[in-house]
């Protein structure tokens, strides 16, 4: 098939009110609302977008957006006021606005494996939180074997966390804490049947209050919520102990 020969494409950047630009009435590219939310977070947290949006101007001097919707709408969900738009100021007929709409979000490139991972086991939790990076940067996690846990061979539910070293030492000392003076947790945790369903739960609303794709990071995230509930509850009973303390004592005439 010969090339087609398109003109080249004259642009402009300018700042613009993101609610001044118009959607394509047709958009391949979807977004979940844990995504949204998170993407949302991370625009609120900058203050701005830091990628600009690709729009082209209609004949009738509309704006209409050709990559970067969801950018968009969060900057608006985010109350930002402008963003950076490149403005494709050379007449699009249909072909060519699908056109570049599809490329933009088709031809993207792909991560080295080894790289994304040695770049994400250097992020603090926050920041591996605004990365929006699943579990699939995790892979070579062996299938654990829980045949040896009872000569019953008891009925369980089975739930696989794949955890970067780091995450890991970091997780099991929050349980370590959870459970002091217990002999040190193992690797592989067992609990009862009973309770997939409310772990699973808990893991699911993690994830959708706090914007997070990644289970295992959920996971972590639940871990140190519980700390920061332990030590709340510890501080509370000091103080109900310090006022039961100070109640009991009589002043003399």
């Amino acid at each position: 098939m010969a090339k087609r020969k398109w003109p080249q494409l004259a642009t402009e950047q300018r700042r613009i009110d993101p609610r001044r630009l118009k959607p394509r009435e047709v958009n391949a590219r979807y977004m979940d609302p844990g995504e949204f939310k998170r993407l949302v977070d991370n625009v609120s947290t900058d203050g701005a977008l830091t990628s600009a949006v690709l729009a082209c101007q209609n004949s009738d001097g509309s704006l209409e957006i050709l990559s970067g919707h969801h950018r968009t709408e969060a900057a608006v969900a985010a109350g930002v006021e402008e963003i950076d738009v490149i403005v494709i100021t050379t007449p699009l007929d249909e072909d060519r606005k699908a056109a570049l709409q599809l490329s933009h979000n088709a031809i993207t490139g792909k991560d080295n494996p080894s790289i994304l991972q040695d770049m994400y086991r250097s992020l603090s939790l926050d920041a591996k939180m605004f990365s929006g990076l699943t579990d699939d940067i995790l892979d070579g996690v062996d299938r654990i074997d829980l045949t040896a846990l009872s000569s019953q061979n008891p009925t369980y539910e089975e739930i696989r966390l794949s955890f970067l070293p780091d995450d890991a030492q970091t997780l099991e000392a929050n349980i370590d804490r959870l459970k002091a003076g217990a002999q040190k947790v193992r690797a592989t945790h067992v609990a009862r049947l009973a309770d997939f369903d409310a772990l699973f739960d808990a893991i699911v609303r993690v994830k959708v209050e706090r914007g997070i794709v990644n289970s295992a990071l959920a996971f972590l995230v639940m871990s140190e919520l519980a700390l920061e509930r332990l030590d709340q509850l510890g501080e509370d009973a000091l103080a109900s102990h310090a006022e039961a303390g100070t109640a009991g004592i009589s002043t003399p005439n």
